[in-house]
């Protein structure tokens, strides 16, 4: 979105853009691999550091866990995350120590269904979808990958925004629409969408926590929106309820691909194979993946590292 420019630039940074659409982050990986040989660059790399992945295991696992204690049943039934990086599904890993049972699922947009089916088509969920199994991506905890129609998840932001009569109709609160007005993007609301696809396909019950993250806000897509309003002639209540009706009370349970067996870790190994040996990644070190205690041993490496940084930290004056 052009938000997401006007930002970067607002830091004093200057774009460097390379062709096709949301789905073509392979493209920028390639622009990215190619720049870090100048020794003035440095890439953040989060598709593929293993901090991304640790932290979020770590922070955001357990903040899944806390999350759910005065909830419900106090367990997770369900975690559901978007993979752009496939950081946020780490925090699967965590929750299932705590909640063995609890079912992992990574949804993507049914437009670009690339760990479905290979899939690589072009889509509107700006952050996910991005034609690659990452290399930080545990496959092996991943139980399920659900498929999400991109206008479904702007239809719903929309009505989010918009349609406050026909949600409070529905029974949500006014004050948590106008406390969380802001909080969603369109990736969020693809996640939401997931979340009670599951609830719905794993038959859950109301005391059943299913746990998603709202991983955008709505900052980056008022121009999103304004140019979805051009493609529609009415957008009235009338419109947001049979949106609301057919979306989300209606949500089906197509699309949902069960990815348990060796069979289908298999096929998802191989597709991490195709995306990152071109990127110099060596076959030995993926096929360390493989096993649960090469994502473990990366875990374990948490202690050291936050003793490295209070080192840091405390010598740089910060007493914290």
């Amino acid at each position: 979105s052009q938000e997401r420019y006007d930002r970067i630039k607002s830091y004093g940074a200057n774009l460097t853009l390379t062709p096709g659409t949301e789905s073509d982050v392979i493209l920028t990986l390639q622009k990215t691999h190619e720049m870090a040989k100048d020794q003035h660059h440095y890439s953040l790399a989060q598709f593929e550091l293993m901090p991304n992945y640790r932290f979020h295991r770590h922070v955001t696992g357990q903040s899944v866990i806390e999350a759910v204690k005065e909830t419900g049943n106090g367990r997770v039934a369900a975690f559901v995350s978007a993979p752009g990086s496939a950081g946020t599904l780490a925090a699967g890993d965590h929750i299932k120590t705590v909640f063995p049972d609890v079912k992992i699922t990574a949804a993507e947009p049914y437009e670009c269904s690339t760990l479905t089916n290979r899939g690589k088509g072009q889509h509107r969920i700006e952050g996910i979808g991005d034609k690659m199994c990452t290399l930080i991506h545990n496959v092996l905890n991943t139980d399920f990958i659900t498929l999400i129609k991109d206008e479904h998840a702007l239809r719903t932001l929309k009505i989010w925004r918009d349609a406050h009569a026909v949600l409070i109709n529905a029974g949500v609160e006014k004050a948590m629409l106008k406390d969380y007005r802001d909080a969603f993007g369109v990736s969020g609301f693809c996640n939401v969408l997931a979340a009670i696809k599951m609830a719905k396909y794993l038959k859950l019950g109301p005391d059943d926590n299913v746990v998603t993250v709202a991983t955008d806000g709505f900052d980056r897509y008022d121009s999103v929106l304004k140019a979805m309003e051009k493609r529609y002639l009415e957008l009235e209540d009338f419109v947001y309820r049979r949106w609301y009706q057919d979306i989300v009370l209606n949500m089906d349970t197509h699309h949902i691909l069960d990815t348990r067996s060796q069979s289908e870790k298999a096929r998802l190994f191989k597709q991490k194979e195709r995306d990152w040996l071109p990127f110099g990644y060596q076959q030995s070190y993926l096929e360390q993946m493989k096993t649960q205690s090469f994502w473990d041993a990366e875990y374990d490496k948490i202690p050291a590292y936050n003793k490295q940084i209070k080192h840091m930290r405390k010598k740089a004056g910060y007493d914290f």
